[in-house]
């Protein structure tokens, strides 16, 4: 509506409603998933010598972990599975109705390509910045409030590297280079911590079934 009212070209106003679309998406379904995790956090026990070196739980002054995902209680995976499931559903509702605004939404089998590009470089984006929030300390309400809120930029920004423009996918590119440079900095603010360690680390032990300790300094 407001899209109309400034007359906007109908490409412009395609290209608008799909990055709203994802980043809605992500936002919303990610936060919850984020608010699944956050509720399920646990209380490290590593060496005791080492104990100072991880953060504090907030409001239990423990050292904290979070579970990796083999570690939630069976519903609890259930859900996250079903957040998922519904976030890829909706994407594919998406790249339905902005056909033509990406170089991937021409037919099915490049809609479910978009999909597919969209909710994994979403994910692992999305992760990316879980790791660094972690890493600096930052407690669960501002990563509630993030997540519920910039948990679907990740998602946007994908979006935006495939749209049909290429001025469109260079900025997006040049974004995308930027936060991880930010999420880098911000970590190595932190002696001895490399964000890009700490999410290998984490993405290691998400499927393991044990929990990811984020140490502090």
């Amino acid at each position: 509506m407001i899209a109309r009212r400034l007359h906007w070209p109908a490409d412009t106003r395609l290209m608008v409603r799909q990055l709203t679309g994802a980043w809605l998406c992500g936002s919303v379904l990610m936060g919850t998933v984020a608010w699944g995790f956050l509720s399920a956090q646990v209380t490290a026990v590593p060496v005791a010598t080492q104990l100072s070196r991880y953060a504090p739980c907030p409001g239990h002054g423990a050292p904290c972990a979070y579970p990796s995902f083999f570690q939630l209680m069976p519903l609890a995976r259930v859900a996250v599975l079903a957040l998922l499931a519904l976030l890829f559903v909706a994407l594919t509702v998406l790249s339905r109705w902005t056909a033509g605004a990406s170089w991937l939404t021409g037919d099915a089998r490049a809609r479910l390509l978009w999909v597919l590009l969209v909710m994994g470089g979403g994910l692992a984006g999305w992760s990316y910045a879980a790791v660094v929030t972690y890493a600096a300390g930052f407690d669960s309400t501002i990563q509630l409030i993030l997540a519920y809120t910039a948990g679907g930029l990740p998602f946007a920004l994908v979006a935006a590297l495939l749209l049909r423009p290429w001025r469109v996918n260079v900025v997006a590119g040049g974004v995308c280079a930027g936060l991880v440079a930010a999420g880098f900095l911000m970590v190595a603010g932190h002696p001895a911590q490399n964000v890009f360690l700490l999410y290998a680390d984490y993405a290691r032990s998400f499927f393991s079934g044990s929990s990811a300790a984020f140490p502090y300094y």
